[in-house]
């Protein structure tokens, strides 16, 4: 029987699918081992249990999801940057306006999510839901511009 280069090929591809194969169970094997083994020393260690454990998670997960003011300040320096980058592009003689009305439609986002956060977290301070009202108005108006065709030349 003669062995032909068809018949080859597809013995090299079927030894390599193998070859895959047995590395991924063992990668897989090796990480089940060690999640165990985590799981055993967590297990071990002195946890307090009971109600006091479901408090700590309900307080994690409650953190996680409520705005902090660091991540509102830090959206709102990022919303400071890209009017910034608005306002170069459009006030450019060869700007992109694509890439203006872009950067405008993030722009909107982005003040649409600091509101949702401020409504999240009251008492930041009336000066900073002015100031997010202000760049409301302002987006809406550029968006006004731009349907109105005012910045085609």
């Amino acid at each position: 029987m003669k062995i032909t280069s068809d018949q080859l090929a597809a013995l090299q591809l079927q030894q390599k699918n193998a070859a895959r194969n047995a590395s991924g169970e063992g990668f897989a094997q090796a990480l089940a081992q060690e999640l165990q083994s985590d799981s055993i020393t967590a297990g071990t260690a002195a946890t307090p249990t009971g109600p006091v454990v479901r408090l700590d998670q309900a307080l994690q997960a409650a953190m996680l999801t409520q705005p902090t003011e660091q991540t509102i300040m830090d959206k709102m320096s990022s919303l400071l940057s890209k009017w910034e980058n608005y306002s170069q592009i459009i006030g450019a003689a060869d700007g992109d306006l694509r890439e203006g009305y872009n950067l405008l439609a993030d722009i909107r986002q982005d003040i649409r999510d600091v509101k949702s956060d401020l409504a999240r977290k009251p008492g930041l301070g009336q000066n900073l839901e002015s100031m997010v009202e202000e760049l409301d108005i302002l987006a809406t108006t550029e968006e006004f511009k731009f349907n109105r065709g005012d910045y085609l030349n």
